[in-house]
């Protein structure tokens, strides 16, 4: 076994925070072997300004670091499952899979009524609408500091905030409520975090795998099926949550259009072992009813 392994992350806070304790759980099976973390600012991180859908959505925050792998200058990379297109650069793959954070949203309140909610995510647009009709809309980005300086300074009355991101940062927020999955349905990927190493390193292969939650591999595995063969990302409202009930997989899915706020919904109980192969049949049939009410998801 490789006595040492580079770890390329982002800079930002929570970004290097799940890293670091993704390192740990690291080198805790793995007390013999060095893990040396290495920061690579991604176009993600560079510009807080654009929207995400305005240069391209998901891969914005990954692209830097998969160069990193490609070139060998780092021998895995930590990301959130959430960023990462459906499929990965030749030569990369997914090899780890930690135990998932709470997948759940949180609805942040600082002024009632609510009239103006911040977020730039198509997912919590429709949803949002969806719930409460009367409320209007602004673009917001940045980190969870940020974000809540804003909303002081006036820019909305609320915004939206992922719980898995709160809990690896320590912060709790008690004007933030966590919204169920099953009535505000999460990013797909929200709350897990991706292992990313070369397709041919199978040494580093066996040392990421020691840490997987085969749980969270399965419903993930659901998620990222289903994204694929919808062919959506960040560009149009998509979400997809998927977790072990029982001895069932329950699988829970919504596609819109924020023009017309409409909507098919989805929540199905997949076999555990054919979980995949059920989640592309779902996003097959919700592809074919979209067409029929002419929900445009920019499948050309």
């Amino acid at each position: 076994m490789r006595n040492k392994i580079r770890v390329a992350t982002r800079p930002s806070l929570l970004a290097y925070t799940q890293t670091m304790q993704t390192v740990a759980l690291l080198e805790k099976a793995h007390p013999k072997v060095e893990f040396e973390v290495i920061k690579y600012s991604t176009q993600g991180d560079r510009d807080q300004r654009s929207s995400l859908t305005q240069f391209g959505g998901t891969g914005v925050f990954v692209k830097e670091l998969e160069h990193a792998l490609l070139s060998n200058q780092a021998d895995i990379a930590i990301h959130s499952l959430k960023d990462m297109p459906s499929n990965q650069p030749d030569g990369l793959c997914l090899a780890g899979f930690p135990k998932r954070e709470d997948p759940r949203d949180v609805f942040v309140v600082t002024n009632e009524p609510v009239k103006k909610v911040g977020t730039g995510s198509p997912r919590r647009l429709l949803q949002c609408a969806l719930l409460h009709p009367d409320v209007s809309f602004v673009e917001i980005r940045g980190n969870v500091g940020t974000r809540l300086e804003k909303m002081e300074n006036g820019l909305c009355d609320a915004t939206f905030l992922a719980k898995a991101g709160l809990n690896r940062l320590g912060i709790e927020l008690p004007q933030g409520t966590p919204l169920d999955v099953e009535n505000f349905i999460p990013a797909i990927g929200q709350g897990a975090l991706a292992i990313e190493c070369r397709t041919d390193d199978v040494e580093t292969h066996k040392i990421v795998e020691a840490i997987t939650d085969e749980n969270t591999k399965v419903a993930v595995g659901a998620e990222r099926a289903f994204m694929k063969e919808v062919e959506g990302g960040c560009k149009f409202p998509l979400a997809a949550h998927a977790f072990k009930q029982g001895g069932k997989l329950r699988f829970l899915a919504v596609i819109g259009d924020l023009n017309t706020n409409e909507y098919i919904k989805r929540i199905e109980e997949f076999d555990i072992d054919k979980a995949v192969e059920q989640a592309i049949t779902v996003a097959k049939e919700m592809k074919q009813a979209c067409k029929e009410k002419n929900i445009n998801l920019e499948f050309e």
